[in-house]
This record gives C-alpha cells, sequence and structure tokens, in this order.
C-alpha cells in the first residue's frame, strides 16, 4: 500500500497527444522542474531519470493516460492516474495553461486531493480496447440501421427488421425509384461492414477469454451472455479492489448518493456518473434476467407487483429493474472473490 508521505518529489504532468508538460515540486511546494516532454515512451523515460529519487507522478485519465503511465511506471516511485472530474482545482481555474495545470497537479498529488483511477495490466488494458471497440461497432450498426429506415421511410416505404437482412431486396423494390440504388447501395455497405466487424470482434473477445475462469463464472448467472461477461471481466478487471457490493454500485453509476445539511434530513438520489461501459452490461444483464425463471426475475415481479397504480407503474418497474441490475453486480462480485459457480437455490452473501 503506497503512502504519499513516502515521496520527497510530486510530478504533475499535463498529458497531450504531442507533447506533454512536466512540472515537479519539492516537499515545501518548490518548483524544482519545468518542462516540455514529446509524448513517446523513450522522451518520457528520459525526462523521469532526471528526477531524484522517491518521485511520485500523476497524470489525469485522458485518450493518452495509459501510454504515459506504461512509460514512466517502472522509472519513478509511483504513478497515479487521477479521476479529471474530482480536479476542481484544474477544471474551475480561470488561469489555465499546460504549465499552470501541470503545477496544479503536483500540487494536488502533494497534498493527497485526488481520486485515483485503478490502471490494469496490459493484457487487461487490450481486452478493454477489444470491449470498446465491439461497442462501437454495435453503435456503428444501430445507426446504420436508423439511416437505412430514415431513408425508407422519407419516400413513404415503411419497413421491418427483415429489410437489413435478407428481405432488404424486397424492400427496395417498394421505392420503384431506380435512381436511388446507388444510394441504398451505399448505406447497406455501411450496415454490412459494421455488423462484419462487430461479429470478429465478438469472436474475438470469446476466444480470448474462453479460457478463463471468471469469464466461465460470470456467464453462470441467469441474464449474463457473452458479451457482458466480457464488459465485467475487463472493466472489474480484479474483484479485491471493491471491498463490497457498495463500492461495485458506486462504480458502475448504480448505487445511491447521499446528501445532508446540517442537521437536515438525508436525501438519497442516484448517481450521475460512474463507469457507463459496466453500467450497460449490469442493466442489460438485468433485463435479460427478468424475462426468464430465476431468483431475479422473480424479486423483480414481487417489487413491481406491489404498486396498483398504473401511472406509477412505469417508474416502478425501472427502479426494479436497476435493483435487479445491483443484485447482478453483487452476485457477480460475491462469486468472483470466492470462485464458486451460481446457484440458483443460494443468494450471494454481502460481498
Amino acid at each position: 500500500m503506497h503512502s504519499i508521505k513516502q515521496a520527497d518529489v510530486y510530478l504533475g504532468i499535463d498529458a497531450h497527444a504531442e507533447h506533454c508538460t512536466f512540472c515537479a515540486i519539492d516537499k515545501n511546494g518548490k518548483i524544482i522542474m519545468r518542462q516540455n516532454v514529446p509524448t513517446n515512451a523513450k522522451d518520457l523515460r528520459s525526462a523521469a531519470r532526471q528526477l531524484p529519487g522517491n518521485t511520485w507522478a500523476i497524470i489525469e485519465a485522458s485518450s493518452v493516460s495509459i501510454l504515459v503511465h506504461d512509460a514512466l511506471v517502472n522509472e519513478l516511485d509511483h504513478v497515479v492516474v487521477c479521476e479529471t472530474r474530482e480536479n476542481r482545482l484544474i477544471a474551475k481555474s480561470t488561469d489555465k495553461s499546460d504549465d499552470k495545470d501541470a503545477h496544479r497537479l503536483a500540487r494536488l498529488l502533494r497534498m493527497g486531493e485526488y481520486k485515483e483511477v485503478h490502471v490494469p495490466k496490459r493484457s487487461r488494458q487490450e481486452l478493454r480496447e477489444l470491449v470498446h471497440a465491439y461497442q462501437a461497432a454495435v453503435g456503428d450498426a444501430v445507426r446504420a440501421k436508423n439511416r437505412i429506415r430514415s431513408r425508407f421511410a422519407r419516400h413513404g416505404v415503411r419497413i421491418t427488421d427483415s429489410a437489413y437482412g435478407d428481405g432488404r431486396q424486397d424492400a427496395l423494390r417498394q421505392l420503384r425509384r431506380i435512381g436511388l440504388k446507388p444510394v441504398f447501395d451505399a448505406l447497406y455497405a455501411v450496415l454490412d461492414a459494421a455488423e462484419e466487424a462487430k461479429e470478429d470482434l465478438g469472436n474475438a473477445l470469446r476466444t480470448r477469454l474462453s479460457h478463463t475462469r471468471e469469464y466461465k463464472l460470470l456467464k453462470t448467472i441467469p441474464g449474463i451472455g457473452p458479451v457482458c461477461a466480457a464488459i465485467m471481466v475487463a472493466v472489474i478487471d480484479n474483484p479485491e479492489r471493491f471491498p463490497d457490493k457498495r463500492h461495485l454500485w458506486s462504480y458502475a453509476g448504480i448505487g445511491a448518493s447521499e446528501n445532508s445539511s446540517g442537521k437536515g434530513t438525508v436525501q438519497t438520489r442516484g448517481q450521475k456518473h460512474g463507469n457507463r461501459l459496466l453500467k450497460y452490461a449490469a442493466m442489460t444483464a438485468a433485463q435479460n434476467a427478468i424475462q426468464g425463471d430465476n431468483r431475479f426475475a422473480r424479486h423483480y415481479q414481487s417489487m413491481v407487483e406491489k404498486n396498483d397504480d398504473s401511472r406509477k407503474m412505469r417508474r416502478a418497474a425501472a427502479m426494479a429493474k436497476k435493483t435487479v441490475a445491483r443484485d447482478i453486480l453483487a452476485t457477480v462480485l460475491a462469486m468472483w472473490k470466492a470462485g464458486t459457480e451460481y446457484r440458483e437455490d443460494k443468494r450471494a452473501k454481502s460481498a
């Protein structure tokens, strides 16, 4: 376990695709280094070697933060990737520049005022890249279908899902507009490419995880299919970093936050932030589970049936679905930690 008191030098790094700005301060807050460094592993390591021992570094989470972290992790004593939203000293500042932002990061590190982001090992980083690419391909396919549906509707043709596959020629014949063929050929080419990419990436995910014990365990839980299991393995990475289920719910953005003022009442509300990919997997798993015959579905049904008012039924169903998603994540955490498969007759203990 790292302690910020161990450090003698605090390095703030304002990272960009082309260059990184280094600003290092000592224990007294005095600046001992300012330097612009090209964003490549060789130059980053060379600059880091100029610093004395017991140096900590901090970088805000971004598209290049993993690259910078991996380049420096063996050169410095500790490299922190921090949550950007927590850095109000930088975000709210009206006096911004790369130099000043790097200095502010170094000051936040020195004070310990940051929220660290988990950085997985290289193999799990690659898995996350696969998951993100798969999700992007899914989104591309959905957008391509929406464009095709919209284009048909513009010419008064209503289509069914078959128009995206084997029924596309029947749908095109309804147009009676030969001149539009190149337009629809291009739209269908985009859809076919997205569907092919989705299939290829899905196969790559399953192949990569087929030998992984935690992936096999999670797929035994009702509602969790191959894709949701892959997302959960990639995003959670190490279940031990979550002390209990509430921390996992918060990370996924499906927990509840509490606000209080003085001696007033405590208000509980849903969270606005969280890992969107994990939330998607949990909510998708919940939607799948409640359509089957399992304890999640029965729990969902019992919560919905408590509301006799039909006007409140939709809201109750949404809240019940989120409760099921939390229950599934709690089950995931408990099973993964224990290394045991899902049992329908046994509810997972609080992880």
